[in-house]
């Protein structure tokens, strides 16, 4: 499986904003896979729009900050997210879903509260 990987950055580097970020272009990734896997074309930009959207809707949905968020909310919001995908896809989409998730959860664990 291609897709999403967590960049290398030093752990220092790794901040609230630096993850969210993150998160963006990696359900960017796993909704490609998703639109790829469903036959249905989109275009980047969007896949851009709807994502931003989505995410944005699920931080205020969990009570997170979107510009200052935390890794307790960081971490609500992502497990909000699969929770929202896993009903979307199903079992057909499971495998995107943890690949994603444990990409992202490479960053989640490093961030200091």
């Amino acid at each position: 499986m291609t897709g999403y990987r967590a960049p290398n950055v030093p752990p220092t580097k790794v901040t609230p904003q630096l993850v969210r970020d993150e998160l963006l272009t990696c359900f960017q990734s796993a909704n490609r896979e998703f639109a790829n896997l469903l036959n249905q074309p989109v275009t980047d930009e969007q896949l851009k729009q709807q994502v931003n959207q989505f995410v944005r809707t699920v931080f205020d949905q969990c009570g997170v900050n979107f510009e200052a968020p935390t890794k307790e909310g960081i971490t609500r919001a992502m497990a909000e997210c699969r929770s929202n995908a896993e009903k979307m896809m199903g079992p057909k989409g499971s495998s995107i879903i943890q690949h994603h998730y444990d990409e992202m959860m490479k960053l989640v664990r490093v961030l200091t509260d």
